[in-house]
């Protein structure tokens, strides 16, 4: 697919057809990274925010910790 490339203030643009953002799942102020290869080759990654179980946790509800379940002797291939 060719794709022209467009003047955005003092910077070159590279608009991307939707079905191409649907497909890589960007939206407007996704970050990316670019990367030049050997003969001006072009790739372009979207960037994926990775977060710490913290993050993820801290607005769950706190709760009691509760004792340890026994769920009685190991059956078949269980390892235990």
């Amino acid at each position: 697919m060719q794709l022209s490339i467009a003047k955005w203030g003092n910077s070159l643009a590279l608009r991307l057809p939707s079905h191409i953002a649907k497909e890589s799942r960007l939206e407007e102020g996704a970050t990316v990274t670019v990367e030049v290869q050997e003969g001006g080759s072009l790739i372009v990654t979207p960037t994926r925010k990775r977060f710490k179980l913290s993050q993820l946790l801290e607005n769950h509800p706190k709760r009691e910790v509760s004792a340890e379940v026994d769920w009685g002797q190991p059956k078949g291939e269980e390892a235990w």
